[in-house]
């Protein structure tokens, strides 16, 4: 099977690992099929019976998002080095921008518009991109140090005295600031508005600092700063009555199996009606097309996506689904050991890390095991900027795939 998809990804000229192709063909095709059977009610009631208006739009953005994939695969994987400072700039004016200009949804700034245009994108799906792109190219460069640095300061060290001093702004400029600045500064503010975003966003990085040599004791540290920068963000919030916390809390508490205050918000309606979708799919599902959730389900298009396919595919469906973005992180973790480089190992570690856990998050909430999180189903779900965002990841990390398979990257470990 494996020496098929080989002769064809030869025959379109496609470099880089050729079961990568054929997962994102894949994660394609159950979105056109998800977003045709879930929308074709909705548009035939709202857009004069032109029931194939979401599954063209979706059709278009999959076929702008393959040439996304298909350009940036071909570029040498050091021009990413080169331009991480100046993508992780401009993402974080992007971001800031939103503050000032953005499009409000449920209290919250998120989108951009785009001049000219009536479309709108979310920053944060580019700074999460560049993010990693910066990240992996400073731990790289640290990877004769980074298992003896200090990554955050002791506070011992501002009342030791000066020399102690010294070595307390010494770490800080040179470690900290550095290496984790960014991520600090991507998540805080991602975290006003999306607080799940902002959660994956820090647990990908936790995890390519990890993998990347950094000390578990300072792991530990910089976990222990996040949680006490959380909590004080949320009393905070509260008190103060900012952001989406009363929102955040009530999802939070409403997940808790003792809790019930008797009351049935969006979010409760929600989860009901995806947990009804997936009890009733079975092992093989009701069929394409057969849903009978489509009409209560909310958002079976986007956040609640996986338990529409549960619902039309049944468990089948479902663990082919997950079985896809499984298959795409093994694969990831293949070319993470076979590069040889730190840089590009860690990049596709970080950019791998990102699509699928966000996906785990979203199939977690549509089956009941976590809170709703306003998470989309990366590729399936209707999109626009979150899925050329996602291409852009795809596509750096066949990049580096289709070098490793060329040997241009040089396979000798630091």
């Amino acid at each position: 099977m494996e020496g098929k998809f080989d002769d064809i990804y030869k025959r379109l000229r496609l470099g880089g690992d050729p079961t990568l192709w054929v997962v994102f063909a894949g994660l394609a095709a159950i979105s056109l099929l998800v977003i045709y059977s879930s929308t074709a009610s909705m548009a035939y009631r709202i857009l004069d019976g032109n029931t194939l208006y979401y599954v063209a739009k979706q059709a278009a953005i999959l076929v702008v998002s393959f040439i996304i994939v298909l350009v940036v695969h071909l570029i040498n994987y050091q021009w990413y080095a080169k331009l991480a400072s100046i993508g992780y700039v401009i993402s974080l004016l992007c971001m800031l921008a939103t503050f000032f200009i953005g499009v409000s949804l449920n209290d919250a700034s998120r989108w951009l518009p785009i001049p000219g245009t009536s479309m709108t994108f979310q920053p944060s799906d580019l700074m999460r991109v560049t993010l990693v792109l910066i990240l992996a190219s400073r731990l790289a460069n640290r990877q004769n140090d980074i298992a003896k640095m200090e990554l955050i300061p002791r506070l011992s060290y501002i009342i030791g005295g000066r020399k102690d001093f010294a070595k307390f702004k010494d770490i800080l400029l040179k470690n900290t600031l550095p290496i984790l600045g960014p991520v600090i500064i991507s998540c805080g503010l991602i975290f006003p508005s999306n607080l799940s975003t902002s959660g994956i966003t820090f647990l990908s990085c936790l995890i390519m600092l990890y993998l990347g040599r950094v000390r578990v004791r300072e792991l530990a540290r910089l976990l222990g700063l996040a949680l006490m920068f959380v909590i004080f963000s949320f009393s905070v919030m509260k008190a103060f009555d900012i952001g989406r916390v009363d929102t955040w809390l009530n999802r939070l508490t409403s997940f808790l199996p003792f809790y019930d205050d008797g009351e049935k918000g969006g979010d409760e309606l929600q989860k009901e009606q995806a947990r009804i979708a997936v009890s009733t799919g079975g092992l093989f599902g009701k069929g394409p097309g057969q849903s009978t959730q489509r009409a209560n389900l909310p958002h079976s298009y986007s956040d609640f996506a996986y338990a529409f396919i549960v619902e039309e595919y049944g468990l089948i469906g479902a663990v082919i689904c997950l079985g896809l973005y499984l298959w795409l992180f093994y694969r990831a973790i293949l070319i993470f050991t076979r590069c040889g480089m730190a840089f590009p190992s860690l990049l596709v570690l970080g950019l791998s890390l990102m699509i699928v856990i966000q996906a785990l998050v979203n199939m977690a909430v549509s089956v009941g095991l976590g809170p709703v999180t306003g998470q989309t189903l990366p590729i399936i779900s209707l999109g626009g900027s979150s899925l050329f965002f996602t291409s852009l990841a795809l596509g750096m990390i066949m990049g580096i795939s289709r070098q490793v398979q060329e040997d241009t990257i040089d396979k000798s470990r630091a």
